[in-house]
């Protein structure tokens, strides 16, 4: 939500619970923390990064579930959810760089769907580089 509250002192604690709930949840298919809070990082206006990846079709009904649920069990709406499903390739690149696995109900389908986030993110490269490129040389 992003009201710049701080996180709860004990978010620490919390977080295994979200994992728990994460593996449990029938949709997961496997989940990540990322941002600050995986890089041990937190700092007064930190907000907690997850990520997603869900079976079926996703719907608002079900990240808005998921959020739901999240906001409840960490104790804070400052909570970034991603569904890996729809992700832009530079965003799925961003959530892997620096990722804590919280769920992973399908090794295989997380290491598949790994795999071609990177093939997608540097496909994508040469078009990123240029579009910088070009905002650089207009100023």
């Amino acid at each position: 939500m992003i009201r710049f509250k701080p996180l709860p002192e004990d978010i620490a604690q919390r977080l295994p619970l979200a994992s728990e709930y994460l593996r449990s949840h029938p949709r997961v298919v496997f989940a990540y923390l990322f941002g600050g809070l995986a890089r041990g990082e937190r700092r007064p206006l930190s907000d907690v990064d997850i990520a997603v990846y869900l079976a079926g079709s996703v719907t608002a009904d079900v990240k808005l579930d998921i959020m739901g649920k999240l906001i409840d069990i960490l104790g804070t709406d400052e909570i970034d959810l991603v569904i890996l499903n729809t992700a832009p390739p530079l965003l799925a690149m961003n959530v892997l760089r620096k990722k804590q696995v919280m769920a992973d109900n399908n090794p295989a389908m997380r290491h598949r769907f790994e795999s071609l986030a990177f093939k997608k993110y540097f496909d994508f490269l040469p078009v990123e580089l240029g579009m910088l490129t070009k905002r650089v040389a207009n100023g």
